[in-house]
């Protein structure tokens, strides 16, 4: 995962679909949908899931087998952690 995380910093991004970015991204949601108890805990455990998935291939069928909204908030909690990694490796100067 952290390789995965190093390469999406760079802006290559290979377990998810350029398309399917820019589609989820374009829409506007409202951060307190990611509070919800049952769509966080639904994100965690397909996060969890992924994450669990040995090989770039298995990762790559678990996201096919997705249902479309999970899919959805998996790429939304994928670009969260990718932007927080970048600000957090790199120092604020004011």
């Amino acid at each position: 995962m952290e390789a995965l995380l190093r390469h999406a910093a760079s802006g290559i991004h290979i377990l998810f679909d350029n398309d399917a970015i820019a589609k989820v991204l374009a829409r506007v949601k409202d951060d307190k949908d990611f509070f919800d108890f049952d769509k966080m805990k639904r994100v965690q455990d397909c996060m969890t899931a992924l994450v669990a998935k040995d090989s770039y291939y298995e990762k790559m069928a678990y996201l096919r087998e997705l249902d479309q909204e999970s899919y959805e908030m998996l790429i939304r909690t994928y670009f969260h952690i990718v932007e927080n990694t970048i600000r957090a490796s790199h120092e604020m100067i004011h």
